[in-house]
């Protein structure tokens, strides 16, 4: 196993750690100061897992020399010296903010971009602060900090390194929660939080109504409290769907105030591709045996094959493995007309070959 990749399974333990370690201090009972604790821990498994995706597609996260001088990258590190003398040197990593920049490069207005970088600045302005009220006001934001980690986590290194297993709900009080955005100028200066208040305040207000609205950036529900079921074995906890309700009782959720959101599926371009796009590469060579009599995988197939790409590229489709990453490994689709390029040649190799090499952007 490489060295890398042992990293990168330090790294996830860390992550998932971390971010177990956040929900835990925010749900424990005797713990006041909850949305602190649970951002700082978020905040150290946010950045532990964006370190392992970068080193698991071989991209260093470290930051570079400026004037470094040479093709050869050059990176920064950190020196400390021990009471002895001794000095130790380690890279200097990639912060959270410059792990976001990098992920989402041209996508900045990412909801799950925007959801982290609205924890970082807060983060450093409550670390020297006691706000018991702040855990109501941001726990929208707080929720859909970690479902995108797991989303993450699940997307890039598999069902297994999932920590919904490790979770459950939480018991909870049932009480009015305190708005720390409505609260007076006398409360806000008892809890020097003025300064948190106004950034808040700015952060939403800069979003758009898109990102503000989306479960990515800001994940709330309603706990509605039901008689006990008929059935003794039923579920006290049971999620329902928009598309379940009657017109009635979304009305009555609508007078309430509550606005339900709506499951909606919008086709992704990758998938409308890759339903024109169905041949693999194995696919192509199987179904070219099937039709070809003595066709065989050899150097004449590939040349013939990349000249084909090469006069009429409409036939092949080339998709990113992770369309995030610039130096993501890329799979090859091909359209099935692209068998009759290939019949054309081997029902006519002499004439059609010729043809193909000299006039190749007239062939067929």
């Amino acid at each position: 196993m490489g060295k890398d990749s042992i990293k990168v399974k330090h790294l996830l333990q860390k992550a998932r750690n971390a971010a177990i370690l956040g929900v835990e201090f925010y749900n424990k009972p005797s713990v006041a100061f909850k949305s602190e604790g649970y951002i700082t821990m978020m905040i150290i498994a946010w950045t532990a897992l964006f370190h392992a995706y970068f080193l698991k597609n071989r991209i260093k996260p470290f930051y570079r020399k400026r004037t470094s001088g040479t093709k050869r990258p050059r990176f920064e590190k950190i020196i400390v010296t021990l009471p002895g003398g001794k000095k130790i040197k380690e890279y200097r990593w990639w912060d959270l903010s410059k792990c976001l920049d990098e992920y989402f490069k041209a996508n900045s207005g990412d909801s799950v971009k925007k959801n982290i970088e609205f924890f970082i600045p807060l983060r450093n302005m409550i670390q020297h602060r006691y706000i018991p009220p702040l855990d109501d006001t941001i726990f929208g934001e707080c929720q859909a900090l970690l479902i995108n980690f797991n989303n993450f986590i699940e997307r890039h290194f598999g069902k297994r390194y999932s920590i919904k297993g490790s979770l459950s709900f939480s018991l909870q009080m049932a009480k009015t929660p305190m708005n720390i955005l409505e609260v007076s100028k006398d409360e806000l200066k008892k809890y020097d939080a003025n300064s948190i208040i106004e950034f808040i305040k700015a952060y939403r207000s800069s979003l758009t109504t898109e990102q503000f609205e989306s479960s990515e950036y800001s994940f709330k529900a309603v706990l509605i409290q039901v008689k006990n079921h008929k059935s003794r074995d039923t579920l006290p906890l049971k999620f329902i769907h928009e598309k379940d309700l009657t017109e009635e009782q979304k009305n009555k959720l609508h007078e309430a105030g509550i606005v339900l959101v709506k499951e909606r599926q919008v086709p992704r371009e990758e998938d409308k591709m890759l339903k024109q796009y169905k041949l693999t590469y194995k696919d192509l060579c199987e179904k070219l045996k099937r039709q070809i009599k003595n066709f065989k995988i050899n150097n004449q197939f590939h040349t013939i094959r990349r000249q084909i790409i090469e006069a009429k590229p409409q036939f092949l489709y080339r998709r990113k493995l992770d369309p995030n990453n610039p130096k993501s490994p890329k799979k090859d689709f091909y359209h099935p007309q692209i068998i009759n390029e290939f019949k054309k040649f081997y029902l006519s190799p002499l004439i059609l070959w010729t043809n193909y090499v000299i006039i190749k952007d007239k062939l067929f």
